[in-house]
């Protein structure tokens, strides 16, 4: 019987780990507060070159005003680099995801806040979960909606 309570207490002690939805107008205004945390918010993602960006709208997609807009490291060449024909994969990647809306859960880093700076230097550490949004066929890439 004490077993079966040592065994509760320990399931019952470790936290799990929740995801916090926050609007990345949010991440952007307020990154120190969610530092180490592991977020869902919706943008407009930019897979292509080094950059990786979310984006708070498609307007500064478009433009690319850095500043309405957070780094993640789900970049197509790199996540394509270990197919059989990276090349094939990467445009496949950048075809699906490129300029269109989606949700991503993961876990967000506050990188040198300075608020003099033109682009926010606050990245997602991690992605876990991409999916787009209608009206863009449904895709995603992750099998689970919680921060690793």
């Amino acid at each position: 019987m004490s077993k079966f309570f040592v065994l509760i207490l320990l399931f019952v002690s470790f936290p799990t780990v929740s995801v916090e939805k926050v609007s990345l107008s949010a991440l952007l205004a307020n990154p120190n507060n969610y530092d180490g945390k592991c977020v869902q918010t919706v943008g407009v993602l930019s897979v292509e070159f080094e950059g990786g960006r979310i984006f708070i709208d498609r307007t500064s997609y478009v433009a690319r005003a850095y500043e309405n807009a957070v780094r993640q490291p789900f970049v197509a060449a790199v996540v394509a680099m270990n197919s059989e024909d990276p090349e094939k994969a990467a445009k496949r990647i950048s075809d699906t995801y490129e300029g269109k809306l989606v949700r991503v859960i993961g876990v967000f880093s506050a990188i040198n806040t300075r608020t003099d700076e033109i682009s926010s230097n606050s990245m997602f550490k991690d992605i876990s979960f991409i999916e787009t949004l209608p009206p863009h066929n449904w895709a995603q890439i992750g099998n689970r909606r919680t921060c690793l």
